[in-house]
């Protein structure tokens, strides 16, 4: 068990240590979260060939169990050596195993888009379901969807710790010719999984939008009131390309779905977010139809008639279904009285409408 903690370090260490502290934390806490989902998804559905064939487990788990273990050892490298060297040694940890991180993330992140399609068709199958609810999974521990999109949200929070511990190195400094190295090298891999799955990024290239703060540093507010995008309680989930139906005309987006609110973009060459719409109150959402007859790319969400739209500050009370708990049809609904507006939505491919269908559900 690797174990990482502010205690060795002095309380006035500088910027750099900081991030560094944060990075290891991180990592730390990814280490948890795989042995967590191995232990508790990968291993049990791995016995149950007639619920899970073996191709169809390979594909939701793929090499997770591979970035389990290079993650333990880079840490293991780091934590071993003397903490009085803690920035020299993470450096030259990371520095030594860019190539196999990289390699291992790649070859995960390029197949989350299969993963989700395997996921969509076993929810259907009241004995998977069965298995993946039983026992509860306890709090602060990742049910199977997110368990399936962590590494790719790891590897976004990695490579933004480890550009602001090479901004907060000295450029005079023995280790920041290696930092620059890894950082180069974990954009050049993201943009490889990015520009292939259509996943997090605006089809234009540029630098990394991978948090909040880079967002909203990218916002225009054309034709809806201005809002802040960075507060605490909210959560960056996933983001994408999808086109919006409305009545003859379909209009294309870069969609882009949080912990409480749904927000459509348009995006500009030079990668400015231009924000035409209110931003949609997941709350207020009270249907999601994901089974349109003949057409394989579309769903629909049902708007609540009484719902306040205007309301993104708040969070969405998080009641009705679970994606565990939706019908077989692959409908959630929340059961309004009234039946609301319609929003018709387009995803590019079959594959990526079952990426927005897991995590949509997910956060409903």
């Amino acid at each position: 068990q690797v174990t990482f903690t502010s205690e060795n370090l002095a309380g006035d260490m500088d910027s750099q240590l900081r991030w560094i502290h944060q990075l290891l934390t991180a990592e730390q806490q990814f280490v948890l979260c795989l042995q967590f989902g191995i232990g508790r998804y990968l291993l049990p559905l791995a016995e149950r060939k007639d619920v899970l064939k073996s191709k169809e487990h390979s594909a939701l788990f793929q090499n997770v169990q591979e970035l389990l273990r290079t993650t333990e050892d880079t840490l293991e490298r780091i934590i071993e050596n003397d903490w009085k060297m803690l920035a020299r040694n993470t450096c030259k940890a990371y520095v030594n195993k860019i190539d196999q991180i990289n390699g291992a993330y790649y070859k995960y992140c390029k197949g989350i888009i299969h993963a989700d399609c395997v996921l969509v068709d076993k929810i259907r199958n009241p004995h998977f379901l069965d298995l993946i609810k039983d026992p509860p999974i306890p709090d602060r521990r990742p049910d199977l969807i997110t368990f399936i999109h962590k590494p790719l949200e790891h590897y976004r929070n990695v490579m933004k710790c480890m550009q602001l511990v090479q901004i907060n190195t000295e450029h005079d400094d023995d280790d920041y010719e290696a930092l620059s190295h890894i950082v180069h090298e974990m954009q050049a891999t993201y943009r490889f999984i990015t520009a292939e799955s259509g996943l997090m990024e605006p089809d234009i290239d540029g630098k990394p939008l991978l948090s909040l703060n880079d967002l909203e540093a990218r916002l225009v507010f054309t034709r809806c009131k201005p809002f802040t995008l960075n507060t605490p309680d909210r959560h960056w989930i996933f983001a994408g390309d999808l086109s919006r139906v409305e009545g003859r005309s379909v209009r294309s987006y870069w969609a882009l779905l949080f912990s409480d609110i749904l927000l459509f973009t348009k995006v500009s060459r030079d990668r400015v977010l231009f924000v035409t719409d209110e931003p949609l109150p997941l709350s207020s959402i009270a249907q999601i139809q994901f089974s349109v007859k003949k057409k394989d790319t579309e769903f629909r969400l049902v708007i609540n008639s009484g719902s306040d739209n205007t309301s993104c500050h708040s969070s969405p009370a998080m009641t009705g279904c679970s994606p565990l708990l939706s019908d077989l049809s692959g409908t959630l609904s929340r059961l309004p009285k009234n039946r609301g507006r319609v929003i018709v939505l387009r995803a590019p491919k079959p594959e990526l409408k079952a990426v927005w269908q897991n995590l949509i559900q997910r956060q409903m």
